[in-house]
Order: C-alpha cells, then structure tokens, then sequence
C-alpha cells in the first residue's frame, strides 16, 4: 500500500469489535477523523453481546462524557453496591459504598455502534489468523482465516482472550528470544501466549423481574450487592437500576489447587439452575432463589492473561483482554478497555505522532497503561480473595465454620477496609488528567 499527500497519516486496523475496539474507533472518529483511517475486522458475522449487565464507575463515566455518549441514555441511573456475607442462613452486612452506572450490555454496545456507524467501519466473518510486519516502514498483512489478506501499516488486537494478535506477538517475541540464545527468556514468553485458567467457574445469566416474588424483587432491585462466601461469590445488580426488567447475576466457584491448569471442558456452555443451587447449599434463601430465577444459565470458565512484560512490539499493540483478561471482581476490565482505546485515540491524533515514530508514540501508551491496566488486574484478583474469604485470616476458617458462623467478626472489618481502599482508584482517579500527561509526552517526539 502506497500513500500520496491526500491519504490519511495512518492506516489503522483493530482487530475485533469489542467494547474495546468501538471505543478506539469511535475516538478516532471524534479526535483524528482527518488524519487517520480506520477499519474494524471482526470475526462474528454480526454485532452480538453476551454477558448480561455490566457497572461503570465514575472515572469509566467521565469517558462516556468525553464522547458524548451519555446523550439519549436509558442507562443513566446511578446506584450503591452493596457487600454481604451471604454463605450462611442470615447473611451479614460488610459494607455500603461506591456510586456506579449500571446498564445492560447490549444497549451500550448499541450505542457506540450507532455513533461509530458502524455499517461503514465493520468488515464482519473476518476471523485472523496471523499477522506480519516485515520492516519498520513497509505495511503490515493481515491473514484471515478464510483465506483472504488486508494491509494496514498498525495492527491492535483488540480481539479478547480468544486472542490472534497477543498469540502472534508473544509467539514472535519468544522466537527472538531463542535466536538471540536466551532460551529461559525464551521459555517465559511462551507460558504468555494463550490464556490460564483461574481455577474457576461462573454461573451467570439474567433474572427477569416478572419470575421474581416479591420478597425477591425487594431484595435484589435495592441495589448491586457483592455476596461473599468460602471459595464461593455472588454478584447481583439491576440492569439500568431496574428499568431493564432484569437482574444480572454471576455466582462464582472455585476450585482449590486448579490454577494455572488447561480447563477440560467448554469455556461456555449451558448450566442448570438446579446444579447451580447444590454448588450453593447452605447460602442465604435468597441468594439461592436468585439463582434459580435465572433464565437460561450458562456456565464460564474463567480465563485470565498473564502479567505481560509488554503490550507492544513494532506497529502492534494490544488492548482490553487481549492485554489483560482479569477476573471481574472488580468489574472493572471492560473500564479498562475503554480506557486503552481512549489513550490510543489519544496518541494516534496528535500532530507529532507520524509513521515513522509510530513505534515511540506504542512506547508511551505501553509505559502509561501497562502498569496501571496490571494493577487493576492485580486489584481485581485480590477483591476475589476477599469475595471468596480466602485472605485477610480467613485462610483458616473452613467452608463449614464460615457456613456456621463460627468466625471472629472483624475479620468482616478487614475485608471492608481493603474493599475501600483498593477501589479508590476508580471513585478518586481521572483518566482525563492522565490523557494531559500523554499528550505532554507526545510534544515531544517531533522535539
């Protein structure tokens, strides 16, 4: 592909349609339409969403904002989460906190589609293979699956944990490795190139309001509540604080000594409810009667990444769970998706990022959101511990005892104070300020 004068300054292609991928396109389209030229390959042969309802925090918001994607919003209601120890008859309350938006998934995605417009910007059933990049400067070929190629001279896989781009990448970086006769560096790279299972499965799927009674309805459109249990968690929370006519709900299982491990089966298959009760047995009746009100269960395999040395290599970079699948604890990897997409847009508009330091322009979004992406990533693992009563002393109450109630009740305390403190980020942080610093850095590539 060659380029004349009129042409924009980077040919952009992201790998995947995900929430994610439309955030950077939509960006692009708002900050860089002039300058930059983007397509959206995704390997679906229509926009679909699965995963029910999702929660914004206020420093995930301010992004929405900056896009003008809050306008004519069926999602704008803004709600309290509650915490709970819900694995005995009379669940006890741990903690009442944190403002979010809370919306059904599919509307969101809606949304920034139909901003995107996304008729003009989406090639669907174009599943990658691979990629190449043969010099600094030559364009990058794409390799689909069906046989065909495109060209683009940047490439972001932003094509989740079922990832193309990460494993090319990663597969590369450890045959460079090996060549340059570092074979244990080597060898690290390689436990990077596919996800590992977290040694856990979710059970999840939407309650319609309608199959609740109305104790239950009381109960679980109050607000979002964290259940927390021994190896065991529930999450529950309003679509669109209610208005949606359903109730998310994720319950969570753990597996003692399974992580890291290759999963046997499907990574998503279909669940019965009543299976899901037993792995509960002994949780408050009504955490239960939530499970069974859920229509058409399915259950999830829990994937994560790796902590990465890197998040780009040459004119490749990677975003959202192709960066850092985490576990959702803390509800916080879509956020941190968009935020990605947002720094990116960010880098690829300013007028002295051109092709020729394209690789120094990655090299600040690695340096900016690597680290904060990874402790968000660490951050949700640890609220998993908590969830699942298995940090803070709880290490030696057994599954029984916890049931029973048989536990020193400030340990309750303990979990409440780090909940608090390791969710600030989300309340008391802005992306907006951290964009400002970017674009400092930026001023001085054409220095």
């Amino acid at each position: 592909m060659s380029f004349s004068n009129g042409e924009p300054k980077l040919r952009v292609a992201i790998i995947g349609s995900g929430m994610g991928g439309l955030v950077l396109g939509l960006c692009l389209k708002k900050y860089a339409a002039d300058t930059v030229h983007f397509d959206i390959y995704e390997s679906a042969a229509e926009l679909t969403e699965i995963g029910a309802g999702i929660a914004m925090p206020p420093r995930i918001w301010s992004i929405m904002g900056a896009l003008g994607a809050r306008r004519g919003a069926s999602y704008d209601h803004i709600q309290a989460f509650w915490w709970r120890k819900s694995d005995e008859q009379q669940p006890v309350d741990i903690l009442y906190s944190s403002q979010i938006h809370t919306f059904h998934r599919s509307i969101l995605q809606q949304l920034l589609a139909k901003q995107l417009n996304a008729g003009e910007s989406i090639h669907f059933s174009k599943r990658l293979a691979s990629y190449s990049e043969t010099s600094p400067t030559d364009p990058i070929t794409l390799n689909f699956k069906d046989g065909t190629t495109a060209t683009c001279n940047l490439v972001i896989g932003s094509d989740g944990i079922h990832f193309a781009v990460h494993r090319t990448m990663f597969n590369e970086l450890a045959n460079e490795a090996e060549s340059s006769g570092q074979g244990e560096e080597a060898a690290r790279l390689r436990t990077m190139v596919e996800p590992i299972w977290t040694g856990q499965v979710a059970y999840r799927g939407l309650a319609p309001a309608s199959a609740l009674s109305e104790e239950l309805s009381q109960y679980a459109l109050e607000a979002p509540q964290v259940l927390c249990g021994k190896n065991r968690n529930m999450a529950l929370y309003p679509i669109s604080g209610g208005r949606f006519g359903s109730v998310n709900i994720l319950a969570a299982k753990y597996t003692p000594g399974s992580e890291g491990m290759v999963y046997g089966g499907p990574w998503s298959e279909p669940a019965d409810g009543e299976t899901v009760v037993k792995e509960f047995e002994g949780w408050d009746p009504k955490a239960l009667g939530m499970i069974n009100a859920i229509q058409e269960p399915f259950a999830w395999a829990m994937h994560a990444v790796r902590k990465l040395p890197t998040y780009v290599k040459g004119r490749a970079a990677l975003i959202g769970d192709a960066a850092h699948a985490m576990v959702p604890y803390q509800g916080a990897g879509l956020g941190q998706a968009f935020e990605d997409g947002f720094i990116l847009a960010t880098i690829f508009a300013h007028p002295s990022v051109t092709l020729a330091n394209l690789p120094a322009a990655l090299t600040v979004y690695d340096e900016v959101r690597r680290p904060f992406s990874q402790g968000v990533q660490k951050g949700s693992e640890n609220f998993r511990l908590y969830y699942q009563l298995r940090r803070l002393g709880w290490e030696d109450v057994s599954a029984e005892d916890s049931r029973a109630g048989r536990y020193p009740r400030e340990l309750l305390s303990l979990i409440a104070k780090e909940i608090e403190k390791q969710g600030e980020w989300a309340i008391g942080t802005s992306i907006l300020s951290e964009r400002d610093g970017v674009v400092e850095r930026l001023a001085a590539l054409s220095a």
